[in-house]
């Protein structure tokens, strides 16, 4: 199975790829939707060197597809319909349990000969956080929805804070979906079992755009970072 990962840098990806790997899907490049100019992801926020970083320490190819929402399905289907061209037979992706989702890329996928793979589909959500942590994946978060900020949990002070037990603790007792499955926040992932050569991440600016508070990521290769500063922000 020639497959590629519908990539966004962040957690759900970054475990649908390493269980994908398990399956027996060989994962030959990444997909990542773009912004209008190329500068960052469509979803995650995340600068495309920090995502091509990401693919460097796993020795993959990324495609980078520059979309605005209303072109994001035409051009997703162009480029899977590309991938199969080239040989692709199988897509990974990293939806959890919305139907919606699921059958969005099914339908977009099943047209063009792409056989869809959701490794994580239908497991319990805090469960799928156990695994993340414990098969040694290290994420955390950069985006979190604006209308979800609060005083006590997500707001801007989450924003460059690992993702880990403690946190997802305090999501839960707020209300919020811990695996944020909904769109509530989202991450970006420094090390774990698919990325040999993990990232170290340093968070600067937070800014406000398309209904989300984002924080400016970047990074380099070498050892994931152990602590983070407080971005500052946040501006619009």
């Amino acid at each position: 199975m020639r497959g590629f990962c519908s990539w966004s840098g962040g957690k759900d990806s970054a475990l649908a790829l390493h269980r994908a790997h398990a399956d027996g899907v060989v994962v030959e490049r990444l997909l990542t939707m773009m912004i209008e100019d190329g500068t960052r992801s469509r979803s995650h926020g995340l600068r495309a060197e920090v995502l091509r970083a990401q693919a460097d320490a796993m020795g993959l190819p990324i495609t980078f597809v520059p979309t605005s929402w209303a072109e994001y399905e035409d051009r997703f289907v162009a480029a899977v319909t590309a991938l199969r061209a080239d040989g692709v037979t199988d897509g990974v992706f990293g939806d959890i349990d919305v139907d919606r989702n699921r059958a969005w890329v099914e339908g977009v996928c099943g047209p063009v000969g792409v056989t869809v793979h959701e490794p994580l589909w239908g497991r319990p959500r805090r469960a799928l956080l156990d695994e993340l942590w414990r098969e040694g994946f290290r994420a955390y978060v950069v985006a979190v929805a604006a209308d979800a900020a609060g005083p006590e949990v997500l707001g801007v002070d989450v924003l460059g804070r690992e993702l880990d037990a403690a946190l997802v603790d305090a999501l839960a007792a707020a209300g919020v979906d811990p695996s944020g499955e909904l769109g509530e926040y989202h991450t970006v992932v420094a090390a774990g079992p698919v990325l040999p050569r993990p990232l170290d991440l340093a968070f600067g600016e937070v800014v406000e755009r398309s209904g989300y508070r984002f924080v400016d990521v970047t990074a380099a290769p070498g050892r994931p970072t152990a602590a983070v500063g407080q971005p500052t922000g946040p501006r619009r």
